[in-house]
């Protein structure tokens, strides 16, 4: 496809472009200044900020329980049938939203907590169970709603509004009635692009040493610096070809085939594994959870001296609310035509039950080596060797070379789906006007896939560590968390004063496309193309 030069925000696209440039000239030019000041800077922001980010956070969980088990939760987004199956809509956003990054801290996140326990616990075998339990919580409900409290918003404005602009200064100038200043806009999108390029870094600064080293396990292929950029350059060309392939062609089908191998690779490790410990942990993960999510939530340990809180929960709910402008828009491309309700409840109990399952398997089995004195996960952690960690776990079982295959397999393919979503989100912001069914420019597409691979190739290059990935997409959203609050307030104002005309106009449709109120097919074109997926 032609890309036509007129459709694209050219000042948005050369400022990102410039932002990436001018980060890789000082990283590679002054690398330990680089990652002492983001450090420095990572320390200020989740100590003072901290509190912030948790009030976000349970904002965005009251306002999204309210538009679910309202009348707000009746109101469908768009006026066709629901495009993808509920299915394919749980694989792209879990894929999108969640992906490399569960492999990556399934067997290792574990470790870390239970080095270091929280409210004052001594005990090992509590603190393994609290262990499991905020993995749940980190990666649980309060992350799908940060992800809606930003879907939200887009999907009312383009949807109901009929606004054909998919970046956040659309939506808010939409929601203002088209009264927000130009620069206002330029300066939110511009945020809105570099708080994604950040939580985008993060993911693969994360993922590809790990994809590396078992890469070099399988192949005996050294691991060095060269195959890391050779992992990046080829999952470019994976998901550049899945971006130009698009949607539903190339992320529907590739998300649902992760989510099944996924699957496969975590009840490989539920067989091979003490069975029914990881049983017993996982039912008492999620009771642990349950019973302390309001402590969990608020908790700041204010006279503690551990940081806790401020380096893994609020790092978390940084994380995620960083990577919520590129997952919401995402995501409003993916739920055109479902109602609220289902969108919410969907994404919440599923994203939530999904990686549950895949911490409490994972690092259950991980404790449990830990604890019996197979594996010296505290040493390996301690010495900031978690991808060595994941080897010994592999090694320390009868199928070591299979494990390592499927782990791979699935790190890689849940990479290419995040970056498959990044990629979309980052040209339909920068593109001024969308047609209808949200579609951007392939060619468009492919510039951003290649962008997207220059970052973790600056953090390889100046070897950054944890703490320093951490930093990056975390400095940044304390600027934009204001504007996503002011725009789902807005949002509910909207929905609050235009209900009636809204649910009038859905009434006509559903008649015209032949939908009741109490049950929804999808299209016979996305039927027809994925056949062995249903809901």
């Amino acid at each position: 496809m032609k890309l036509n030069t007129s459709e694209i925000d050219w000042k948005l696209t050369f400022g990102s472009f410039g932002f990436v440039l001018l980060l890789g000239i000082l990283a590679v030019v002054y690398p330990e200044a680089v990652k002492s000041t983001m450090g420095s800077m990572l320390d200020f922001t989740v100590i003072n900020f901290g509190s912030g980010f948790l009030w976000y956070t349970l904002f965005a969980t009251g306002a999204l329980l309210y538009i679910a088990f309202s009348k707000f939760g009746d109101i469908r987004m768009g006026d066709t049938k629901p495009k993808f199956t509920k299915f394919q809509l749980f694989a792209m956003a879990l894929s999108a939203g969640m992906g490399a990054s569960t492999m990556y801290w399934g067997f290792i996140e574990a470790v870390y907590y239970f080095m270091d326990p929280q409210f004052g616990i001594t005990d090992k075998a509590m603190a393994m169970e609290y262990a499991t339990a905020y993995n749940m919580f980190h990666w649980g409900a309060a992350g799908w709603f940060i992800y809606l409290i930003v879907a939200i918003p887009f999907a009312v404005v383009f949807y109901l509004k009929k606004s054909r602009r998919m970046s956040l200064s659309g939506v808010i100038n939409s929601l203002f009635n088209d009264s927000l200043p130009v620069w206002a806009q330029k300066l939110i999108d511009l945020l809105f692009i570099i708080t994604t390029l950040a939580a985008t870094a993060l993911t693969l600064g994360l993922g590809i040493p790990m994809i590396s080293s078992n890469l070099a396990s399988l192949t005996g292929i050294p691991d060095n610096l060269m195959l890391g950029i050779g992992v990046i350059l080829g999952l470019s060309v994976i998901f550049s070809l899945s971006s130009y392939i698009g949607i539903e062609k190339g992320m529907a089908r590739l998300s649902s085939a992760t989510i099944y191998i996924c699957a496969a690779f975590v009840g490989i490790i539920f067989i091979i594994g003490p069975s029914a410990l990881i049983m017993n942990n996982f039912t008492n993960g999620i009771g642990v959870m349950l019973t302390e999510y309001i402590r969990m939530s608020t908790n700041t340990d204010p006279y503690g001296t551990t940081l806790f809180p401020q380096y893994w929960t609020v790092f978390f709910l940084a994380n995620w609310i960083s990577y919520s402008p590129g997952v919401g828009v995402f995501i409003t491309k993916i739920i055109q035509g479902q109602k609220l309700r289902d969108v919410i409840l969907i994404l919440v109990i599923g994203g939530t039950m999904g990686s549950a399952v895949i911490f409490g398997v994972c690092g259950t089995f991980s404790m449990d080596l830990i604890n019996n004195g197979v594996v010296d996960g505290v040493k390996l952690i301690a010495d900031g060797q978690p991808t060595e960690l994941v080897k010994e776990i592999f090694n320390s079982t009868s199928i070591p070379m299979v494990l390592t295959a499927i782990y791979l397999v699935t790190m890689i393919l849940f990479t290419v789906t995040t970056l498959d979503g990044t990629s979309y989100s980052l040209a339909g912001i920068a593109t001024k006007q969308l047609d209808e069914e949200a579609n951007v420019n392939p060619m468009f597409r492919l510039f951003w896939c290649l962008l997207l691979t220059a970052l973790p190739i600056i953090f390889l290059l100046i070897n950054a560590d944890l703490n320093i990935l951490k930093a990056f997409p975390v400095l940044i959203i304390v600027l934009i968390v204001p504007v996503f609050f002011v725009a789902a307030v807005k949002t509910l104002q909207y929905l609050n004063n235009n209900y009636n005309a809204i649910m009038a106009h859905q009434t006509e449709q559903d008649k015209l496309l032949g939908l009741n109120t109490e049950e929804e097919t999808v299209s016979a074109e996305t039927a027809k193309q994925e056949p062995a997926i249903q809901a």
